[in-house]
């Protein structure tokens, strides 16, 4: 699907749309004769569907229950999306590159939208070889002006698409890297086998939109079976995963918890792809405020050995958030404060080296307020050896560009992703040796330290 007809200038619609047509059609009838699609029904949508916070279904991995059937009534308004859905062969240069996802060194997902241009629309790309091949989809604003996108790893995307005026909600799908969809189907709760990914709860946001205020626990997906379901016996939180130096060790972050030994900042550990947990506190002395009270943003990294770093920052209307305090251990017993160099630094992101230095990107440009609508600038990153070292400049580091609210780095899928322009990212598994990427098209070039 990734060789459309046309390759090489951008296809005509008929040439678009008879590829994925016939791809859609046979997906679904497929899914639908032989056990069936499933029906993640999300708010606003007709089909019922398994309650993360409510499933009782045997919590044993090996007796899975079959995803529900979907109604004829949806798998027609999943084939109205998809005969519509523009396959492009190419990222146009109007559409600027809102944010990238890495669930391995190989394996991405990038989104992208064309700002102040009317009816251009919604494109996601995914590759499982790092941007050698990717399929794109393009979804314009007249199909569906709401859609979002959850990563579910090997390559493929679950992707869902409304529109708001006149509320129309389309069942969500998985595209896949070579250009294939499947309709999204969900089970009912149980363990995560050897054939599953653990993906968070980046999932059940996506097909619930948010509205069961109890805690939802975390999801995995049988990625190749267009399926998806709760973990049994799993808390809410944000899952890492491909940590440096911590070889498959999966890490659930629970966050701030206040009012425990002065403060505590929780999280779980799994050796066994999320089968089992074990829970750690580190002493955070922050009192007994909530966090969002001390903070406004916190952005959290993890090293090899026992480190770790906690930024804390705040935001401003139209302006890069500025970090007012830096928390790291090496010991995870207790975090400790870090002087830096600046009372307040404005602040890009932070991730941790394979040597276990922590880079942290520092936003330039102008301190005033910006009234546009993207305000593009300039960055650079900075190396800390320690949590008792003077950071210094990293040489190797590719300069950083690009709009105020994603200039920096940040730790995605065993790679640390740096944000060097508005279609473009460099990316390196160790912090020193980086590569030059152009998510959606063919264009890779390994820099060189120094």
């Amino acid at each position: 699907m990734s060789d459309i007809p046309g390759a090489g200038r951008r296809a005509t619609p008929a040439e678009l749309r008879v590829p994925i047509v016939m791809v859609l059609v046979t997906t679904l009838l497929v899914g639908c004769n032989v056990g069936g699609a499933g029906s993640p029904g999300g708010a606003g949508s007709t089909g019922s569907s398994p309650d993360p916070s409510t499933a009782t279904a045997s919590e044993d991995s090996s007796s899975g229950t079959s995803p529900r059937p979907m109604a004829q009534h949806r798998l027609d308004k999943l084939a109205h999306l998809l005969e519509r859905v523009e396959v492009l062969n190419r990222v146009p240069p109007d559409f600027e590159l809102r944010d990238v996802d890495y669930t391995s060194p190989n394996d991405a997902v990038a989104y992208f939208v064309a700002p102040g241009i009317n009816d251009r629309g919604t494109i996601i790309a995914t590759t499982d070889d790092n941007w050698a091949h990717a399929a794109r989809i393009r979804i314009s604003d007249e199909l569906a002006d709401l859609v979002d996108y959850a990563p579910l790893g090997r390559g493929a995307v679950a992707i869902k698409a409304q529109d708001q005026y006149p509320t129309r909600m389309y069942p969500p799908f998985v595209l896949y890297p070579d250009g294939d969809t499947k309709p999204l189907r969900v089970t009912d709760r149980r363990m995560p086998d050897d054939d599953t990914e653990v993906v968070g709860r980046a999932v059940h946001d996506l097909l619930f939109y948010y509205r069961d205020e109890r805690s939802p626990g975390l999801w995995a997906a049988d990625v190749e079976a267009a399926v998806v379901f709760p973990i049994a016996r799993s808390p809410n939180g944000v899952v890492h995963q491909h940590l440096p130096g911590r070889d498959r060790t999966l890490m659930n972050v629970l966050e701030y918890r206040r009012g425990i030994a002065g403060g505590v900042w929780r999280y779980e550990t799994s050796p066994d792809d999320g089968r089992s947990w074990h829970r750690t506190d580190v002493s955070l002395p922050l009192g007994h405020m909530n966090l969002h009270w001390y903070t406004d943003v916190t952005t959290h990294a993890v090293g090899p050995g026992r480190r770790q770093a906690i930024a804390m920052s705040h935001a401003w209307e139209d302006l890069p958030l500025y970090m007012w305090e830096l928390w790291w251990t090496d010991d995870e017993k207790e975090f400790r404060r870090v002087r830096l160099p600046r009372d307040r630094l404005r602040f890009g992101g932070m991730a941790f080296a394979s040597d276990g230095a922590l880079l942290i990107a520092e936003v330039g440009g102008s301190d005033h307020y910006c009234d546009q609508l993207t305000c593009n600038r300039p960055g650079r990153i900075w190396r800390l050896a320690s949590g008792d070292a003077v950071p210094e400049l990293l040489p190797s580091a590719p300069p950083l560009f690009g709009p105020f609210w994603a200039v920096g780095i940040r730790f995605s899928g065993g790679l640390i992703v740096a944000r060097t322009g508005m279609r473009t990212i460099a990316v390196s598994k160790d912090g020193y040796v980086w590569t030059d990427v152009t998510p959606g098209r063919r264009d890779l070039e390994r820099r060189r330290p120094g």
